[in-house]
């Protein structure tokens, strides 16, 4: 598997560099423990915090991809759980392959060693590789693309990206912050990969109180969570590489959540309206 170059490295401050050593290690040599791990504990503790406010959708767009395939879901940001949610049911409702990659942002969880231990406690260092948001050092993200790319080429493997980068602190769950263009780079020189559209809304950030949510108040506090058809990426991925191939691309990714999103919200505000009606009846 692809290596950064020694000047790419050396972007890296020294916690950073040996907590990306330790990832590198886990997704050499250690992906099987990973994903053992995260088929067990991670999906029983997310479960825990969301198995009965779950709220499915588009499952079978997912039904129709094979083992074999490789996969990356792009995502709306609403909470530092999002992906977790979204891999626990994976596991569990899916025969897809459960070697799976979440690139993250470096701070907290690489220049840390509390980030480091919720890496390896709660994902099995899935949470892999990191991104730099300093721009100083954001040439070390090249690498992290390219390590995303070079995993994809590995049947089998899923990718969870975040086009937005950062969370949506906003009121509004529904409307995404603008995309990073990186998400569509890795979506066309991944040609070989199926890139499925997900959307979530309402998860939380505090685990306690989603615990607590999830056991007594699971029907007030509802998680949905869609999947989408495959974005339609082909004739794009015949074009040579340019900045306006990668933006038409990442824009297609976002359309494609953000149809997720507005079915979400239709579907919230029909709960909210039965709800309404509930009540007068009463």
């Amino acid at each position: 598997m692809i290596q950064p170059s020694p000047e790419q490295l050396a972007l890296l401050r020294p916690m950073e560099r040996a907590s990306f050593r330790l990832g590198d290690f886990v997704a050499r040599r250690l992906k099987w423990l990973s994903i053992a791990w995260n088929s067990t504990f991670m999906v029983g503790l997310l479960w825990l915090g969301s198995g009965r406010r779950l709220k499915l959708r588009g499952l079978e767009h997912l039904a129709k991809l094979d083992r074999s395939d490789s996969v990356i879901l792009v995502c709306n940001h609403l909470s530092f759980f999002d992906f977790f949610t979204v891999s626990a049911v994976w596991f569990r409702h899916t025969p897809l392959s459960r070697r799976m990659f979440f690139p993250v942002r470096a701070a907290f969880f690489y220049d840390s060693l509390p980030g480091l231990a919720l890496n390896v406690l709660l994902g099995g260092m899935a949470m892999f590789p990191p991104v730099l948001r300093d721009r100083k050092r954001m040439r070390f993200n090249l690498y992290t693309l390219d390590r995303l790319v070079a995993e994809l080429a590995v049947p089998g493997t899923g990718v969870g990206i975040h086009p937005e980068g950062r969370r949506n602190k906003t009121d509004d769950p529904y409307t995404l912050l603008s995309a990073q263009s990186g998400v569509g780079k890795v979506a066309l020189c991944a040609k070989n990969s199926k890139v499925v559209p997900v959307f979530m809304a309402g998860p939380g950030n505090n685990l306690a109180y989603e615990f607590l949510k999830n056991l007594f108040m699971a029907d007030d506090n509802p998680i949905d969570l869609l999947f989408g058809p495959p974005v339609a990426l082909d004739e794009l991925r015949d074009q040579e590489m340019s900045g306006s191939i990668q933006r038409e691309a990442t824009q297609r990714c976002m359309a494609s959540i953000q149809e997720l999103a507005d079915e979400a919200r239709a579907i919230a505000a029909a709960r909210e309206r039965a709800g309404q009606t509930s009540l007068v009846a009463e």
